[in-house]
């Protein structure tokens, strides 16, 4: 990378950090926070995981908001605008999923910021906080051991990509030190800890 061009994206992170502004960051470095959400209205709302949502009580103006996509459609090498009001992809900052809406589409530009989960949950995690018993987390794992398919459906926020990470931690440990693991997904989310692994992203080429 030249210095030009590291100079250029230092600007363009530092510009990202003041469109953020104090209070989104401020969620994001809190670990009891799972999303940041801004609504039409202005107000940001934050996801606190098991204990639900609040309001922070901050608030984000529309040209701030509208700026603010700008700037991270720019930073993912496209544009957002009327004809095009939706962007979405990882926030360069810190490659949590960022996904931002401007009208028509939305009355107002929002947003949301689904932060990367900072702990794999295990089966055995699971199992002890009884979100699952013995026996289903057993059935898990034979599926893993015998390389069945196994797929996961739910809505936003069910929890989807916590388990798919606790399967692909159940993988690893299964597999040995030297199975080979190739992960194809639109945003990084999954998290493998296997030596042998290759990480894909989707999207157009």
């Amino acid at each position: 990378m030249s210095l030009h061009h590291r100079e250029q994206q230092e600007r363009l992170h530092e510009k990202l950090r003041r469109e953020l502004g104090p209070d989104v960051l401020a969620a994001l470095h809190d670990a009891d926070v799972t999303e940041v959400m801004l609504n039409p209205d202005g107000s940001l709302w934050v996801d606190l995981g098991g204990a639900g949502m609040r309001d922070t009580g901050a608030r984000m103006g529309g040209v701030q908001a509208e700026n603010l996509l700008g700037t991270v459609a720019s930073m993912l090498g496209t544009v957002v605008n009327a004809g095009s009001p939706v962007v979405e992809g990882e926030l360069p900052l810190d490659g949590n999923r960022f996904e931002g809406i401007l009208p028509p589409v939305s009355t107002a530009p929002v947003f949301v910021i689904r932060k990367r989960p900072r702990l794999v949950y295990t089966l055995a995690d699971y199992v002890t906080a009884e979100i699952m018993g013995p026996w289903q987390a057993e059935v898990l794992r034979e599926a893993v051991r015998s390389r069945q398919n196994i797929v996961l459906a739910g809505g936003t926020a069910s929890g989807k990509t916590t388990l798919a990470n606790a399967l692909l931690h159940e993988m690893v440990v299964l597999g040995g030190p030297t199975e080979r693991f190739v992960i194809l997904e639109d945003t990084r989310e999954l998290q493998c800890a296997a030596r042998n692994a290759v990480l894909l992203r989707t999207g157009d080429v």
